[in-house]
């Protein structure tokens, strides 16, 4: 059986690193598959040419993500406490939080699926 391995940054068909499949991954799959009838099922990778790219990309979604979900608990526990624990409060302040979460993920970049003997040797 002959994969297609596609690099997650140029787009050519190269061999690399595989990319792990994650909920954001599996819904844009779902989309693709159910919705546009698109889907190619290409086996998604980080070439060795682009891995520089890809780290400094993913160390800036990770802060990205990070960034923006503790700005929205910081939010959740003001507006909790200035609205005296009504429920009202604290549920914007999560909707809040869900809009931050996925505003993160516009600058999205999975990780990447490592195998638990690099990871060892990484360390």
């Amino acid at each position: 059986m002959n994969k297609d391995y596609r690099c997650i940054l140029c787009g050519q068909q190269k061999d690399g690193i595989p990319v792990k499949m994650d909920h954001v991954i599996n819904g844009i799959r779902w989309f693709k598959r159910n919705v546009t009838k698109n889907e190619k099922g290409y086996v998604l990778v980080v070439c060795r040419d682009d891995y520089k790219k890809y780290y400094k990309a993913r160390a800036s979604f990770v802060r990205k993500q990070v960034g923006y979900v503790t700005l929205g608990i910081v939010f959740t526990i003001v507006l909790a406490i200035t609205s005296r624990g009504n429920l009202t409060g604290i549920f914007i302040g999560v909707i809040i939080t869900l809009f931050l979460y996925f505003l993160s993920l516009l600058s999205y970049m999975p990780a990447l699926e490592m195998p638990a003997e690099d990871v060892g040797a990484a360390k």
